[in-house]
């Protein structure tokens, strides 16, 4: 037996992995691990969006609420203050009937003298004093009386009134 026997040179499996594969693994990790840290700022950033919108609507609900209470108390105020007109409007209504019925029973009272000359005690040519002009004389413009002349203002504050109040 003397010879030598050249055995084959096999490669048997360790128990360590293949370096290829160790790589493949590790990125597949590295790839899980940012998924799941990307998938966590996602879901993050949606649920401050969702309570963003439900901020705003809360606000924009607010507000609405606000402007409607605003529009109803302009239409209190407004109705208040038709009622005040009303009532003023009534009382004056009041005030010239009691004022006709005084001078009616006045007048009754009084069967001699009428209404009407009883408030005028001058004769009907008397003017204070004044002549009257001639023909031929040339009537003056921009004299005294067109000063003491001016029409009264017809204009009715009640509106202003009304404004100024609800500013109140």
């Amino acid at each position: 037996m003397g010879e030598k026997v050249v055995l084959p040179k096999f490669d048997l499996p360790s128990e360590s992995m293949h370096p290829a594969i160790k790589a493949v693994l590790s990125i597949g990790v590295v790839l899980l691990l940012s998924m799941v840290i990307l998938g966590g700022a996602v879901w993050k950033r949606r649920s401050a969006q969702m309570a963003a919108e439900a901020r705003v609507e809360a606000l924009i609900a607010a507000r609405t609420a606000e402007a409607n209470a605003v529009a109803e108390a302009a239409k209190a105020r407004a109705a208040e203050a038709a009622a005040r007109e009303a009532a003023a409007q009534a009382k004056i209504s009041a005030a010239k009937a009691a004022t006709v019925a005084a001078a009616a029973a006045k007048r009754d009272g009084d069967g001699s003298r009428t209404l009407a000359s009883a408030g005028h005690h001058h004769a009907a040519g008397h003017h204070h004093g004044k002549t009257a002009p001639s023909k031929g004389a040339v009537a003056k413009g921009g004299g005294s009386d067109d000063k003491k002349a001016a029409p009264k203002s017809t204009r009715n504050n009640d509106a202003i009134d009304k404004l100024l109040a609800q500013y109140k």
